[in-house]
């Protein structure tokens, strides 16, 4: 039947979009991956993509659909508290993070060399298995909505769906690299960064299973408007605090930099072609 066609493609469309933050994550596979270099720009070049998503995607949409139901006034109201939420929200995990990694002994090196080495190793490498960790989260949350707008595309018309999904997918390359990048790093396990930044992209075929079971009939644009508020606050913060400053500390600014250049240039041109 057509319509059963119809939901098998918007389904398969969804998934290929998802999956294809693997194809990030296949970076720590690359030789190259173990220099430190390469890992200042690929913590610049995921800070880059994150702060440009955040700011030019999920909050000025928001802040568009909000001031359509809400108002203008209402609507910047509720941006900004659910803003300021989110990074305090984010600010309060990663200190729980923190200690509960500490209580747990995770990630702490088992033949340090000196006190002093064994403190900045263990404090690196806590910093990047977290930074990683929680952009995997953030960005799960983020492909959720994703997920829906491919399918509910998808749905409506698959040519329509088809180049949604091209653009998702190109888009979603450099967050699985943000994923993996700093996973890599702090283990030095291959298959556990790979596996990690693919599960972050797996949200977008769950985001197609939610449109089709639910959001059909309940569909609540401002309330999904917020969640991507908070979303952004997430994004930023990880950037801001965990990514960038994770990165300067490898002493490659220029590295860095030139990543937080591309990161912004590959989402910008990525969102050009999804719109």
């Amino acid at each position: 039947m057509e319509s059963e066609h119809q939901v098998f493609f918007a389904f398969l469309f969804t998934t290929i979009a998802g999956i294809s933050t693997g194809i990030g994550g296949l970076v720590s596979f690359i030789t190259y991956a173990r220099k430190e270099k390469f890992l200042a720009f690929s913590l610049g070049l995921s800070a880059g993509a994150m702060l440009y998503i955040s700011f030019v995607e999920l909050i000025l949409n928001a802040v568009v659909e909000l001031s359509s139901e809400l108002g203008n006034e209402k609507a910047y109201a509720r941006v900004a508290m659910a803003f300021i939420v989110g990074l305090l929200g984010s600010a309060i995990i990663a200190r729980v993070t923190d200690f509960l990694m500490d209580k747990l002994g995770i990630l702490k090196p088992s033949l340090p060399e000196t006190t002093e080495d064994v403190h900045r190793s263990t404090k690196k490498t806590k910093k990047l298995y977290k930074a990683g960790l929680v952009t995997a989260v953030a960005l799960a949350i983020h492909n959720l909505p994703e997920g829906l707008i491919t399918f509910l595309t998808s749905m409506q018309d698959l040519q329509l769906g088809l180049g949604i999904t091209i653009a998702i997918a190109i888009h979603n390359i450099p967050e699985g690299l943000a994923v993996a990048m700093p996973i890599y790093h702090a283990t030095q396990n291959k298959t556990k960064a790979f596996l990690i930044s693919l599960l972050s992209g797996l949200s977008e075929p769950f985001g197609a299973l939610v449109a089709y079971y639910v959001l059909f009939k309940y569909l609540d644009p401002a309330l999904l408007a917020t969640v991507n508020v908070l979303v952004a606050s997430i994004m930023v913060y990880v950037a801001s605090f965990e990514l960038i400053p994770s990165a300067y500390e490898m002493g490659f600014k220029t590295h860095t930099k030139w990543g937080m250049i591309a990161g912004i240039g590959i989402m910008g041109i990525s969102l050009v072609l999804l719109n």
